[in-house]
C-alpha cells in the first residue's frame, strides 16, 4: 500500500513539475513575420505565376516560444502585377500562398504580401510624383488635374535582402518541442 502511495505521489509530482515549454504555445493570427527577399524583383520583367524565395529575417517570438527562427524558408507565388499608372500611381506586385516553416516543422499559411515602395524596407521612396498631382489639383484646380495625370509612377525594384512584413493569417497551436 505504502509503495503505491508513494508511486502515486511521484507521478503527481513529476505532472506538476514540467517546464513552462512543454506546454503548446498559442500563436494568434495576425502575428508579424518580417521576410527576407533571397532574390531581387523587378515589377517590371516579373510575371504572375512565378515563385518567390524568402527566409525568416528574425526569429518570431510570442511569450518566451520561438514561433519561426530566422533563417527558415518561406516560399510564395506571384499572384498579380499592376504596372506603373496615372498620378504617380507606382507598380504593385502581390504575393499570395505564402508558406512558412514553423519551429515544430508545420508548414504555415501568411498573408499575401504587397510590394510596394511603402511596404518594402529598402526599397527607395518613389511617392512624390502622387504628391505633386494632388499639390497641382489644390493649386492649379483642372489644368493641375490634368498635368498629374501625366506624371506616371514607377517600377518596384526589390534588391535581395529587402524585408517585408506578412502575416500569421490563422490562429494555430505550436505543438511542445
Amino acid at each position: 500500500m505504502r509503495s503505491t502511495a508513494a508511486a502515486i505521489m511521484v507521478v503527481v509530482l513529476a505532472a506538476f513539475s514540467l517546464p513552462a515549454s512543454a506546454a503548446d504555445v498559442d500563436v494568434p493570427a495576425g502575428t508579424s513575420v518580417p521576410l527576407k527577399f533571397l532574390a531581387p524583383m523587378d515589377s517590371a520583367n516579373v510575371k504572375e505565376g512565378t515563385s518567390v524565395q524568402f527566409e525568416v529575417a528574425a526569429d518570431v517570438v510570442v511569450g518566451r516560444s520561438v514561433i519561426f527562427r530566422k533563417g527558415s524558408p518561406v516560399e510564395g507565388t506571384v499572384t498579380d502585377v499592376s504596372q506603373p499608372g496615372i498620378f504617380g500611381q507606382s507598380a504593385r506586385v502581390h504575393i499570395g500562398f505564402i508558406k512558412a516553416t514553423a519551429a515544430d516543422g508545420r508548414p504555415v499559411g501568411l498573408s499575401p504580401l504587397d510590394v510596394t515602395p511603402e511596404s518594402i524596407k529598402q526599397v527607395k521612396d518613389v511617392g512624390t510624383a502622387a504628391g505633386s498631382s494632388v499639390a497641382g489639383a489644390i493649386l492649379l484646380g483642372p489644368i493641375g488635374i490634368a498635368a498629374g495625370a501625366f506624371i506616371h509612377g514607377g517600377q518596384v525594384s526589390i534588391p535581395a535582402g529587402a524585408v517585408g512584413i506578412a502575416k500569421v493569417g490563422e490562429a494555430f497551436k505550436l505543438a511542445s518541442p
